[in-house]
């Protein structure tokens, strides 16, 4: 992995610190936090067809949440699509840590908008969606195209971040609202009425995955060592 720095100081530092303060910047901030929202809702929509289900659509919306309306044959079904978005969109950003790592940047750009331009095609039909992925997808293929090494890299990696950073706030904030209002937490929620499992324990288990995922993407980023005594 080439590790990109300003001043001497890695550069993944300054994404984090980026990813920390981006949701309190209006309309930009709220942007980016979309791949996200994207990613978890791409999860639901996945599950849903292995379990020979139906996906109707997928809306995107302009305060970084995100519904998808699906339609699952079984209770076990319902219960696999509940619990993939949050594991999803996790699983991604480790995987585009380790995409990173292994130097194909370009590859990660690439992967993305291709996604987004699936799900573009087949479910998302909301203005908002529509605009954000055309946007999105515009600013990658001008990175592709037009942008130099460097800067390709560097959009690389500040995915990475965000959507890794997002996936563990995101969890966080679901066990938070289980924990005041257990009926307004969401997909655990929906995991409570599938299973009669308290909507605490799924969110627990989210933040306990998105926390294993951090871990692994940040010996991926060399925040921590890649094995134990190095």
């Amino acid at each position: 992995m080439t590790t990109l720095s300003f001043w001497g100081i890695p550069a993944v530092y300054f994404f984090i610190v980026i990813a920390i303060i981006l949701p309190r910047i209006p309309v930009v901030g709220k942007f980016f936090n979309i791949i996200n929202t994207g990613l978890h809702e791409l999860g639901h929509a996945l599950m849903a067809l292995l379990m020979q289900g139906k996906v109707h659509k997928i809306e995107l919306l302009s305060d970084t949440s995100g519904t998808t309306v699906t339609q699952t044959p079984t209770n076990f079904g319902n219960i696999l699509v509940s619990l993939s978005g949050y594991i999803f969109a996790a699983a991604m950003g480790c995987f585009c840590c380790y995409l990173n790592h292994v130097g194909y940047q370009k590859g990660l750009i690439i992967l993305l908008s291709v996604i987004f331009l699936f799900m573009l095609v087949l479910w998302v039909r909301n203005v908002y969606g529509l605009i954000w992925i055309i946007l999105f997808c515009g600013l990658n293929a001008w990175l592709l195209y037009d942008g130099e090494a460097l800067y390709v890299n560097m959009a690389a990696l500040f995915y990475s971040v965000v959507i890794i950073m997002e996936a563990v706030s995101s969890s966080f904030i679901l066990l938070a609202l289980s924990i005041k209002d257990s009926g307004k937490a969401g997909d655990a929620t929906n995991l409570t009425k599938f299973t009669h499992v308290p909507a605490f324990l799924w969110s627990l288990l989210f933040v306990a995955f998105s926390l294993w995922m951090a871990y692994l993407s940040a010996r991926l980023l060399d925040l921590l060592p890649l094995a134990i005594g190095n």
